[in-house]
């Protein structure tokens, strides 16, 4: 998480000039999917190996969620900035309606319930390679 956070850290840019206009570092965006990606496949497959019922398989889950959170941050974060910048057109074109986006948010964050009622998300909808 560490790395995926100091990418997160060096994603956002602003332009010098007049203007200063902010916008996403596309090479960064890209290398931070790939290494949030790549994290949730390596923590799926450790998951499959794991009751349901241990500890152990409740860390990971709470991994993932962390890790589809920043993902969905970073999605929200080039959702504003493409309404500041009045390029709203193009960030639907690449990634829809943002209602999703924040409908995902709630799912996936921590809270109270989740701890009180052990919930476990079992629908990432992952793809198996098998």
């Amino acid at each position: 998480m560490k790395q995926i956070d100091l990418l997160y850290k060096k994603l956002i840019v602003s332009q010098d000039g007049a203007d200063s206009a902010i916008s996403i570092d596309e090479q960064v965006r890209s290398k931070l999917y790939k290494t949030i990606l790549d994290e949730l496949k390596k923590l799926r497959k450790k998951q499959k190996r794991i009751d349901y019922s241990a500890e152990e398989y409740e860390e990971l889950d709470r991994e993932m969620r962390q890790l589809l959170l920043k993902e969905i941050q970073v999605i929200m974060d080039e959702y504003v900035l493409a309404k500041q910048n009045s390029t709203l057109k193009t960030w639907r074109e690449m990634y829809g309606d943002i209602s999703h986006y924040i409908k995902n948010f709630y799912y996936y964050r921590m809270d109270e319930q989740y701890e009180s009622k052990k919930k476990l998300l079992k629908d990432y909808k992952l793809l198996d390679d098998e």
